[in-house]
């Protein structure tokens, strides 16, 4: 699968960085970091039973999201933590999420995806190499 990523990527990341700053939500080094590298990638897998990702973090907050929304969206389940927008998957019909811990979870009203503590688990999950997202409850 072709998505554009290469090693050493690196992409200007100062739209992203002002999308943040309108809505009123911190942009931390480690969400940066992450973005400079996959921001902007579009993966589809060729077995469509496992999740197409986008990691444009602008379309994932879209028009209607402001900074408060991603301090409180997981407090349902426990997690009292600020997360982070990066992307969309399963047909923009999920936010990918990030945390300052490198925690990463696929979001709705009403669902919620662990999808790994680290980028390379989060990736070997979303693609669909050889981890299965867990439903948390």
């Amino acid at each position: 699968m072709d998505s554009g990523w290469k090693e050493q990527r690196k992409i200007n990341t100062d739209l992203i960085r002002k999308k943040y700053d309108e809505i009123g939500l911190e942009y931390p080094e480690v969400v940066d970091k992450f973005l400079k590298e996959y921001g902007m990638l579009n993966i589809n897998p060729r077995d469509k039973c496992y999740f197409d990702v986008s990691f444009n973090a602008i379309k994932a907050i879209g028009c209607n999201l402001d900074g408060s929304y991603f301090k409180e969206c997981l407090a349902e389940y426990d997690i009292n933590e600020t997360v982070y927008p990066i992307g969309e998957t399963c047909r923009k019909n999920l936010l990918v999420l990030m945390t300052l811990t490198e925690s990463f979870y696929c979001f709705t009203d009403g669902l919620l995806l662990f999808l790994g503590g680290s980028v390379d688990e989060m990736l070997d999950c979303i693609v669909g190499e050889c981890r299965k997202p867990i439903e948390i409850e």
